[in-house]
């Protein structure tokens, strides 16, 4: 219902057998025929001119072929600067701009990469249960069969301690499991498939969802991490506010209502990426799993600092160090980066979920403003900021303290 649905003609070569649909809020308010024919009428011209120019899917989509013109008609104030590409699109999503974001061509991964799958098991949703501490599975087997996040206790979770405030950790993954999570990424980045990058900030990593494992990364959303994100991150009356006596110091991000997940895997090597600057996450609740261990690697720590939005963002908070298998959670708008990976290979499982209904709050808007009308808050901090909680990339004012780095 009130779906754009852009296909090139099927007479068109298969390397441009490729669509997007998108669901934008503002058309679901504003209902627009005309905007649909101006929808297709751009489609048909944009596929005919690729066919002339003999642009491959690959090229096309990479380049931003679903450019800014469509996008706008998805949603008029947004996405106006660059071109806009499939992982745009992705962010585009993440941000509740766009509801929904689907592009399929003949290679699509998701379909044909399963049948070479190194770990075919990986792919059935019904062995997700084999993938999880035995500890985790019983204490979350009440939440599993009556689905109310209040029957999780947390200081059930094998081996959860409070990292510091607002930072929570468990025994997510078997050691077994996330080993073959990681072989399977490294399979295939070294396939002949179109590789994608997990975000606007990673290079090196492997979307999961697009490689056929959304099935299984959705049941194991669904079924057990979001009980958690709800129970550390929800609304008053959910939340908890201690963990074995101590404060969690936790506030609502939506982990009551989480609707969506984008899974993927990073990592890290002196001669790849080699860091990661202080960031925020386009996300609501980040699950954050080790698949390398820490003596595995030098260096790579990952460094927390103050909430978005808050006048502390740029403070020092807590260094947290990667144990394979175990689930780091906080809120995406908590600020954290990679330290500088010396040697060996860092990678971590990394799964972003989002609450659309909460991104529409205005206790959303209060803490990150209003993304729509690129509104974002920027409190005064009175203080001086600690060095690594600086962005080089993403603070506005990153001359002004450039000398404390």
């Amino acid at each position: 219902e009130n779906t754009i649905e852009l296909k090139p003609n099927r007479r068109l070569p298969s390397s441009l057998a490729c669509c997007m649909v998108a669901i934008s809020r503002h058309i679901r308010r504003r209902w627009r025929p005309q905007a649909v024919c101006a929808a297709v009428s751009a489609a048909i011209a944009v596929s005919a001119l690729a066919a002339l120019a003999g642009v491959t899917a690959t090229g096309w989509l990479g380049g931003g072929g679903l450019s800014v013109a469509t996008m706008r008609l998805f949603h008029p104030r947004g996405l106006r600067r660059g071109g806009v590409g499939l992982e745009r699109c992705r962010a585009s999503v993440r941000r509740g701009n766009i509801i929904r974001c689907v592009v399929t061509n003949p290679d699509d991964p998701a379909k044909e990469y399963p049948s070479q799958a190194l770990h075919p098991e990986l792919f059935d949703p019904k062995g997700i249960e084999g993938w999880l501490e035995p500890g985790l599975l019983e204490a979350l087997r009440a939440f599993r069969e009556s689905g109310d996040p209040l029957q999780i206790d947390l200081a059930a979770l094998p081996g959860v301690r409070v990292e510091a405030p607002g930072i929570v950790s468990f025994a997510c993954l078997t050691k077994e499991t996330c080993g073959k999570i990681l072989s399977e990424a490294r399979r295939f980045t070294e396939s002949e498939f179109v590789q994608h990058p997990p975000n606007n900030m990673n290079r090196d990593g492997v979307v999961l969802n697009d490689i056929g494992l959304r099935p299984a990364f959705s049941m194991l959303f669904q079924r057990w991490m979001k009980g958690i994100g709800a129970r550390v991150f929800g609304e008053d009356g959910v939340r908890a506010e201690t963990l074995k006596g101590t404060p969690l110091e936790t506030e609502n991000w939506g982990g009551c209502t989480l609707t969506d997940h984008h899974t993927f895997v990073v990592r890290y090597a002196p001669d790849r990426d080699r860091r990661l600057d202080m960031h925020i996450d386009e996300c609501d609740v980040t699950f954050n799993v080790g698949l390398t261990d820490g003596n595995d690697f030098e260096g790579g720590d990952l460094e927390f600092c103050g909430n978005y939005g808050t006048a502390g963002y740029r403070k020092y908070h807590h260094t947290y160090r990667h144990e394979v298998g175990r689930c780091v959670v906080h809120a995406g708008k908590r600020r954290h980066a990679v330290a500088d990976v010396e040697g060996g290979e860092r990678a971590s499982l990394v799964m972003w979920t989002t609450s659309l209904s909460f991104r529409q709050t205005q206790e959303y808007k209060d803490k990150c403003g209003d993304f729509d009308k690129l509104l974002r808050p920027l409190p005064s901090e009175g203080v001086t900021p600690d060095p690594e909680c600086v962005s080089m990339r993403h603070d506005r004012d990153n001359s002004k303290w450039s000398h404390l780095i």
